[in-house]
């Protein structure tokens, strides 16, 4: 039988599934598999989703189940979203509107994967929240038939849509034939009364795409969000195709001549993540960065006209108990799996399974706050991988990586009693932007005898917080190290330090540093970034070459040559490309694993 819910219309037999994998077929109509089922049931705030211009700071119960109907290359939720069952227990719809209501939400919201998938399903969630008074809406790629979406957006509050690009071609790389169902699909939800907001990934090289959605867009609606999402490169992506946040800043300006409100997200500091009045240029309410596609507001936004009477397209109340999410919440539980991931691929362990098989013991809230606090401190961490390394039945393999970390350690502790005192700034991509003062960056400055002035910063963020200028120039540091996790190109860098008159010795002596990709945090290659950080602070006194000891972590634990890794922003891959090799990643698949 024809599945109509999206517009692939896939066939549904005993022989397959669909290409969401979730779908059966009675002979008489298409149902969803009696195996599928939500999965997670968190609180977040609505920016998480990301959605800006709806009940700001409200306080939504995150939900979402399994299988996607597309083929993204480098798709962040790709585990989850994945048609295989992650075989975690069900969460039924009377638990989830019963813990929505114990949060003190205001509505749900459906996202990480494809609500397509498990379209019977979601609507009949939808259905009964609506009975409890609560909002609904979801993160959706889009790709309805008409019929399937008009019954489904009676059931919508709001939507964020995910834009692959302008073109067919850009939809036919995540294995759909066209474009022109979203944009259909679009406006018919905007005539619905649906509040949409519109979020399409730059990657460098898509610039005209981009322009042209916007266009397109704009003849939908100019009030529409716009959510730049810059590209940040996992699994065989190349880092060449991630632009820098400059870039990004300069065609989000070009973008704002078509709509209203265009934000940027994936880039710490900026101030494009905040509120504009499209008509006077006033500022109006301000924004930070808060993990992946994620943002927060600095204070609640009560007030959506400016003071030459343009008024926001904001719907509901914004809420003024703004809501402190706790651990890996959103989309941050993909940075979860990818630390999880990280320690397993130096265990040896090459392919997605053991993944998700250790993932079921691991992924309860309890479990992540505790991996959340044993992946801040070099000596926990190691904890961390001896955690893993037992679950997974790979003790020898967890000893041996302990010990050459260990034996790093101890080179570097040598050095502290004569070293101490050197003080250290350290952000994420914009010199406004400081990582918290516990995170695992700031930790690796401690152990190497290092003061940081991030230790000063009075409150914590996801990952870190907005600063003034004169937070920076008042401690002067001597260095500077911009995070390995989210970079920026070092001239963009200190561009930045003289447009904010940031001036401490690091920035006048030019001792500003960009940690190499991921070796600073997540991945074990922290031990890396460790020498890279004491080496910097206090050059020659080390006395290592740094990039033989890589080359002798790449050999041991990637089973590939330092010289030769192509990295990116992955934790758990040591390059975009040549890795694992054929030899070793046949080593790799031959050996037991006891899960």
């Amino acid at each position: 039988m024809k599945c109509n819910i999206c517009e692939i219309r896939c066939d549904i037999n005993e022989h397959s599934n669909g290409r969401c994998g979730t779908y059966i077929s009675d002979g008489n109509a298409v149902l969803q598999d009696p195996s599928i089922g939500y999965l997670k049931a968190d609180p977040i705030s609505i920016e998480t989703v990301p959605i800006l211009h709806y009940y700001p700071s409200g306080k939504f119960l995150q939900v979402f189940s399994n299988g996607c109907n597309f083929r993204c290359p480098g798709c962040v939720t790709r585990l989850v979203s994945s048609s295989s069952s992650l075989d975690w227990p069900n969460i039924s719809l009377s638990q989830v509107i019963s813990i929505a209501m114990q949060q003190e939400c205001i509505g749900i919201v459906s996202m990480l994967n494809e609500p397509a998938a498990n379209y019977y399903l979601f609507k009949e969630l939808a259905t009964l929240a609506k009975e409890h008074g609560l909002l609904v809406g979801c993160s959706t790629n889009c790709y309805f038939t008409d019929e399937a979406l008009k019954e489904l957006g009676n059931l919508l509050d709001f939507v964020s849509v995910g834009i692959k690009g302008f073109s067919n071609r850009s939809y036919r790389v995540c294995g759909v034939s066209a474009s022109d169902p979203v944009f259909r699909n679009i406006a018919t939800l905007i005539r619905m009364d649906v509040h949409v907001e519109a979020a399409v990934v730059y990657y460098r090289g898509n610039e005209d795409e981009i322009v042209n959605v916007t266009k397109k867009l704009s003849d939908i609606s100019s009030t529409i969000p716009m959510q730049i999402m810059r590209f940040i490169p996992f699994g065989d992506a190349s880092l060449e195709l991630e632009p820098s946040v400059g870039e990004a800043e300069r065609l989000c300006k070009t973008l704002s001549e078509h709509v209203d409100h265009v934000y940027l997200f994936n880039s710490p500091g900026t101030e494009m993540l905040h509120t504009y009045c499209p008509k006077c240029g006033r500022l109006l309410v301000e924004r930070e960065y808060h993990g992946p596609m994620g943002s927060t507001l600095l204070k609640p936004w009560t007030k959506y006209t400016c003071k030459c009477d343009y008024k926001v397209p904001v719907k509901g109340i914004s809420s003024i108990n703004m809501h402190d999410e706790i651990g890996f919440r959103g989309y941050r539980i993909t940075r979860a799996c990818g630390i999880v991931h990280a320690v397993l691929t130096c265990l040896g362990v090459a392919d997605d399974t053991m993944l998700l098989s250790l993932w079921k013991s691991i992924s309860d809230n309890e479990t992540l706050l505790k991996i959340q606090s044993m992946t801040q401190h070099p000596c926990s961490y190691l904890e961390f991988i001896r955690l893993i390394a037992n679950k997974a039945g790979l003790e020898r393999q967890g000893e041996e990586l302990i010990s050459f970390i260990k034996k790093r350690l101890e080179l570097v502790y040598g050095i502290v009693a004569e070293n101490e005192g050197h003080s250290v700034y350290y952000c994420m991509s914009s010199p406004l932007f400081a990582l918290n003062a516990g995170r695992m960056e700031n930790n690796l400055v401690t152990f190497a005898g290092g003061y940081s002035i991030n230790k000063l910063l009075e409150r914590d963020g996801k990952p870190g917080i907005n600063v003034h200028p004169n937070f920076v120039n008042q401690h002067n540091p001597k260095t500077i190290f911009i995070s390995g996790v989210l970079s920026r190109p070092l001239y963009e860098f200190y561009s930045l330090c003289r447009q904010y008159d940031i001036e401490p010795d690091a920035v006048v002596e030019q001792r500003v540093y960009a940690i190499p990709t991921s070796w600073d945090f997540g991945s074990p290659r922290w031990i890396l970034g460790l020498l890279y950080i004491t080496d910097k602070m206090y050059p020659g006194k080390l006395g290592v070459d740094i990039k033989k000891e890589a080359n002798e972590f790449y050999k041991r634990f990637y089973g590939m040559d330092f010289k030769d890794a192509t990295p990116n922003r992955s934790m758990h891959r040591p390059s975009s490309r040549n890795w694992p090799s054929i030899e070793e990643n046949a080593i790799m698949l031959s050996s037991e694993y006891k899960l």
